[in-house]
């Protein structure tokens, strides 16, 4: 009797190991037979499940954004103020796991493909969608706050939000060029108390 393979999780698999393969060798370097050695898969098995290394990046990243919704959305729903809500979701966007760090390596090479004017696909398409995202989720929870006076009523939330964002991926590459000596959850830490201490209320 043949055996049955859940697809889902064959995917999963071939996909974990082709961003390992992908950020260390590099994007461009790295063929389809580089990810089936590694998977201990031949090639054709590969093309059964992906049809390019695009489509594995493509499903790591939207894996990988699924998982963080659902653990900050669990998380989200125990919280009731604003600036806690902000917080957990600052957490969350800079906890570090080794899948986070080899798809920034990757997203790192294929931005400098494009600031190079190299073909990447639809990567740009689908960076510039999952940081939009970010930046609603964000945008949503300052505007949350404005309504209970905790930021000035002329704050622009979705300048703000767009800023903060933007600062996770700085923060996460100092951490990656300096893991030694950047304490990247010191950081996190202080700047979100720096973060909650600036909209709290002031006392006249």
């Amino acid at each position: 009797m043949p055996k049955i393979v859940d697809r889902e999780k064959k995917r999963a698999e071939i996909a974990q190991k082709a961003i390992e393969v992908l950020a260390k060798r590099g994007f461009q370097a790295t063929t389809i037979q580089d990810i089936a050695d590694a998977a201990g898969l031949g090639k054709g098995t590969i093309y059964h499940y992906f049809k390019t290394k695009e489509e594995i990046l493509w499903a790591v990243s939207e894996q990988m954004f699924r998982e963080t919704e659902r653990s900050l959305g669990a998380a989200l729903l125990r919280i009731n103020e604003p600036m806690d809500k902000l917080a957990a979701l600052i957490e969350e966007a800079l906890h570090i796991t080794d899948d986070l760090e080899h798809i920034f390596i990757i997203y790192s090479e294929l931005w400098l493909m494009t600031v190079r004017g190299e073909p990447t696909g639809d990567f740009v398409n689908v960076l510039k969608r999952l940081q939009n995202d970010m930046t609603n989720l964000v945008a949503s929870m300052i505007r949350e706050g404005k309504k209970q006076g905790l930021w000035p009523g002329d704050t622009d939330a979705d300048a703000l939000a767009g800023y903060l964002a933007s600062s996770f991926d700085g923060v996460f590459a100092h951490y990656m060029i300096d893991k030694e000596n950047f304490d990247i959850k010191r950081v996190t830490n202080e700047f979100i108390k720096f973060l909650i201490k600036q909209s709290a209320p002031k006392n006249d």
